[in-house]
Formats: C-alpha cells, structure tokens, sequence
C-alpha cells in the first residue's frame, strides 16, 4: 500500500467520523423499537384494565338478574348470562366462547369460598358450577376470561400459563325475597 493510498484513506476516516448529517436517523433506528415496545405494552395494559373494569360491571348487572330473581323465574341458562355479560364487556375477542361464569350457593357469607379456577397445569376449568339458587340464598357470582398478551415486554400483565392472563370478576350477595 503507497503513502497515498494511506492518506486518502484516512482523509476518508475523517471526514465519515466528522460526517453528521444521518445521525439522527441512526439514533432514531436504535430507540425506536425499545420505544414502541414500550409504548406497545403500556397501551395493551390500559386495554387489560379497562376490559377489567368493564367485565366488573357486567357481572355485577347479571347479579343483580339473579340476586332479584329474574334470571329465575325467566329460567335463564348459562350461555344466556354470558351473553348478556359480553354484550357488556369491550375489547375481548370470541367473548362467548371463551368467557366462563361460575355461579354457587353458599349457606352462609363466612362460608363462602372462591375455588382455583384453573387446573394444576394452569389452564382454565372449563366445568364450572351454575347454581342460581332462590329466595334468600347466598351466591357467589364469578367470571373469567383468558387475555391472550401479546406484549413483547415481561410487563406483569402475565399471570397465568404461557403469555396469558386471567382476567377475572365476582359478587358475592343474597338473593332477594322473590316469588317464582
């Protein structure tokens, strides 16, 4: 290699690393995926929690079909209170498929107990109770709901099996003085 080559070929190094004119769109490459990441997971967590909220107030509603004995006397079935819960909840995909409702008497509200919903593998129990019970029962009201995550980040909205989340709500209440 000639002295000139040498020295044309550290004019080049100079004048790359005075070179800035497509700095910022190197920066930019470098932080734009960690940022929409980011942006990415914050948003599906406001999906999660407002879907939450959501599902709150529709099993809270459908209690109260029960707790006042419409669903009774109108003998509503299972997929009849899933459907009226996902005509409530926003944001969930293939709701009345995947939405389960777990509906139990209770003798009492000490002995009211909240069973796993989930298997020893931590998958959903497909074969949940439906018990309306009548008049002055005790019921516990519970539903639940797979949230596929689809994050990228370990955000903590994963708290069951895989990358999924159960999202899940209940009421508890007696049942009201009501003739069938």
């Amino acid at each position: 290699m000639t002295q000139s080559d040498k020295t044309e070929r550290a004019g080049l190094l100079r004048r790359f690393a005075r070179a800035n004119q497509a700095s910022v769109a190197v920066e930019f490459a470098l932080t734009a995926i960690p940022f929409f990441m980011v942006l990415f997971a914050i948003i599906e967590g406001g999906i999660v929690f407002f879907t939450t909220a959501t599902l709150d107030n529709a099993v809270n509603d459908v209690g109260r079909l029960i707790r006042t004995g419409q669903a009774q006397t109108g003998n509503m079935t299972t997929a009849q209170l899933v459907e009226k819960i996902c005509g409530e909840v926003v944001f969930v995909s293939n709701c009345t498929t995947n939405l389960k409702i777990d509906v139990r008497t209770y003798s009492s509200f000490s002995s009211v107990a909240f069973p796993t919903p989930v298997d020893p593998d931590g998958n959903l129990i497909t074969t949940l109770q439906f018990n309306m019970g009548s008049a002055g029962d005790i019921v516990l009201v519970r539903a639940f709901y797979v949230w596929n995550v689809l994050s990228p980040l370990p955000t903590g909205l994963a708290n069951n099996t895989g990358s999924s989340r159960l999202i899940q709500s209940s009421v508890a209440f007696r049942n009201e003085p009501y003739s069938s």
